[in-house]
């Protein structure tokens, strides 16, 4: 993953990710209980909103395995 920071004309800071991969779950309860889970935390780095987080760079299979696992299947972004 490979970070810049964008300076936009009002001067205020942005960071630009490449090559992240991103998932998108149903309801926001079910990302909060991924992120709390010791079995899938690990492998989301962060959550950009209700919906949607970043996971770890290199991490998407195994975190897919383990929410196939928990009868979870999260939209790849």
């Amino acid at each position: 993953m490979t970070k810049r920071k964008a300076v936009t004309s009002n001067q205020a800071i942005a960071t630009l990710h490449d090559r992240v991969s991103l998932i998108e779950v149903a309801t926001p309860l079910l990302l909060t209980t991924l992120m709390s889970n010791p079995r899938t935390a690990p492998f989301i780095l962060t959550r950009l909103n209700d919906l949607t987080a970043i996971v770890a760079p290199g991490k998407l299979d195994e975190l897919l395995e383990r929410l196939k696992k928990l009868g979870q299947l999260p939209k790849v972004l």
